[in-house]
């Protein structure tokens, strides 16, 4: 148990430590099977009158060994109020001992004199006992005969990082799958085999001879043609977007495609690489719309 006194006893006699108020104590929770290297902490809270004070110098030093026990660390937590003091004082202490067999230790009884008041007041913190239990058993010839067996490490459930990465990896494949179907040119795949995905491939493998560019319009014409179920022309173009709404998007580079294919077809302009480039283009992109990307 710990205790404050004063240090005259007659003083504690005549009730004068109502100048000491134990707020709280506490001690370690076990007393037994102790062992090498175990830290033991003990902490108590107290209260004084505002005119007392804990100075450091009556605080243990740190790292002090006796009888194999060394104070590891001090703390010291101060609140101050109008007409008292809390303090609030902890010492941890580590077991370093060698003993072949169980033996009663004990962490070491403190001193902490006050200072500042009329009075002289002291926290007196009592030797606490514990039982020492030593690693190995005393009288083995052989340490490896006091040697247990190692348990095996519990399991750890990998059920949901499996769900996470089927999950991560179906993802990963119908990105890839993704990918394929908006970019991929070749025919054999499911879906891929449209109209202006055929146009859009015929266009790419044109040269840039005289007549590439009116080879790339008859392709555009074709696929428009075949979508529409008859030929096309630009008069039924609000129809064609009516009855395909999936190329609404590209109503107004479909009305300049038909215009530009009059004038090249009708009007005998001079077909050029930049055009058939732009054909180009618009092929993938009406492949696209085709493919609902």
């Amino acid at each position: 148990m710990i205790v404050v006194s004063l240090s005259l006893f007659a003083s504690l006699a005549f009730g004068q430590a109502t100048d000491v108020k134990i707020l709280n104590a506490i001690n370690p929770p076990t007393s037994n099977n102790i062992q090498m290297g175990d830290v033991l902490s003990r902490s108590i809270e107290v209260e004084v009158d505002a005119a007392y004070q804990l100075p450091k110098a009556s605080l243990p030093m740190k790292g002090e060994s006796r009888n194999g026990i060394e104070l590891r660390d001090v703390s010291v937590q101060t609140s101050k109020g109008s007409s008292t003091t809390i303090y609030k004082i902890t010492l941890s202490y580590q077991v370093f001992v060698s003993a072949a067999k169980p033996v009663v230790m004990q962490l070491p009884d403190e001193h902490l004199a006050l200072i500042g008041g009329a009075k002289a007041l002291s926290i007196d913190i009592p030797a606490w006992k514990f039982w020492y239990t030593p690693l190995v058993a005393e009288g083995i010839p052989n340490a490896k005969d006091n040697m247990q067996p190692q348990s095996k490490p519990a399991l750890i459930d990998l059920s949901m990082h499996d769900a996470r990465l089927w999950a991560a990896l179906t993802l990963l494949v119908i990105g890839l799958l993704g990918l394929v179907y908006v970019n991929a040119d070749k025919r054999w795949l499911p879906f891929m085999n449209g109209a202006f995905a055929q146009a859009h491939r015929n266009i790419k493998k044109l040269g840039h001879e005289q007549a590439a560019n009116k080879n790339a319009l008859m392709y555009m014409h074709q696929a428009f043609n075949k979508i529409y179920g008859a030929n096309l022309f630009a008069n039924e173009l609000e129809h064609f977007l009516s009855a395909n709404p999936k190329f609404l998007k590209m109503k107004q580079e479909i009305a300049q495609f038909f215009e530009q294919s009059n004038a090249a077809l009708f009007a005998s302009r001079a077909a050029n690489a930049i055009q058939l480039q732009e054909l180009k283009t618009l092929s993938k992109r009406l492949r696209d719309c085709e493919r609902g990307v």
